[in-house]
């Protein structure tokens, strides 16, 4: 398959799978990246009333490990889903946000272990490429640390492409033939021999979907803040910004399900139509 006929079909599942939108949803706010870290703590000098007591300041601390760890399950439990979804789809049949939990609860455990595993082998893997430029760079000076750099950053970018794309087959093969951590990525690397380019294609795949879908978003939102803007010559800011809640939370929810959707099942189409073939 060509990249254009993979982001075609991705977009069309995005589109219509709209039972597997809050899953979706999960991968595609862990797929974003940097989602700000919020404007940090203003210390607002002298205001007892924000003092926190050692008390106060432990439950505040279990609240938001706990929903940190809801996060982290969900973020896995939807990427099961999605798999499964995408793949039973693909195949002319359905499946409900109900059965999308029950498939991502069965699957979220290996999914965590083929992931904890990948980012071993990746800290793992700089820590090996970058200690020699540093100590070249102690002992020989910037220029040798540069010339050491040079080969390290030629081997360290394909291994580290390759680490990238057993881990999302491996998580493929884990989903849809039930197997465990070690065993999906032993045949995600058999997989993977000969397949390098269909690889490849499927990281553009990827960027490029997300690209015309962060493009789409753009051309709705834009107009629409443009108004609210406008609004506030007429409005007071309150009513303004309820109002932008009330219109843009909701476009904000669609475009990252269908984003997280998206590049899911870009992979899962990659994995299987060369199973397939």
């Amino acid at each position: 398959m060509t990249i254009s006929e993979i982001v075609k079909q991705g977009f069309y599942y995005a589109r219509t799978c709209k039972s597997l939108w809050l899953f979706g949803f999960f991968v595609g706010m862990a797929s974003g990246g940097s989602s700000g870290g919020g404007g940090g703590g203003r210390n607002g000098g002298g205001s007892g009333g924000l003092e926190f007591s050692a008390a106060q300041f432990a439950f505040l601390a279990i609240v938001i490990a706990l929903c940190l760890l809801v996060l982290i399950v969900m973020r896995f439990v939807s990427e099961g889903a999605l798999i499964e979804g995408i793949a039973r789809v693909r195949k002319g049949g359905t499946m409900t946000t109900r059965e999308g939990f029950r498939a991502g609860w069965a699957h979220w455990g290996v999914l965590v272990r083929i992931a904890l595993i990948y980012v071993a082998a990746t800290v793992g893997s700089l820590a090996l490429l970058v200690a020699p430029c540093v100590l070249a760079w102690q002992t020989l000076g910037p220029l040798g640390g540069i010339a050491l750099a040079i080969p390290a950053v030629v081997i360290g970018v394909p291994w580290l492409v390759t680490l990238h794309l057993v881990q999302a087959f491996a998580s493929r093969i884990a989903v849809l033939e039930n197997r465990h951590a070690l065993d999906a990525i032993a045949k995600a690397r058999l997989f993977l021999h000969g397949r390098l380019m269909h690889g490849l294609a499927l990281i553009a795949a990827t960027f490029v979907g997300t690209l015309l879908m962060v493009f789409a978003a753009v051309v709705v939102v834009v107009p629409v803040a443009l108004l609210l803007v406008a609004l506030t010559s007429v409005l007071r800011i309150i009513p303004v910004i309820v109002l932008a809640c009330v219109v843009l939370l909701p476009v904000f929810y669609v475009f990252t399900a269908m984003v997280g959707t998206l590049r899911s099942s870009i992979w899962t189409i990659g994995y299987v139509s060369q199973v397939e073939s």
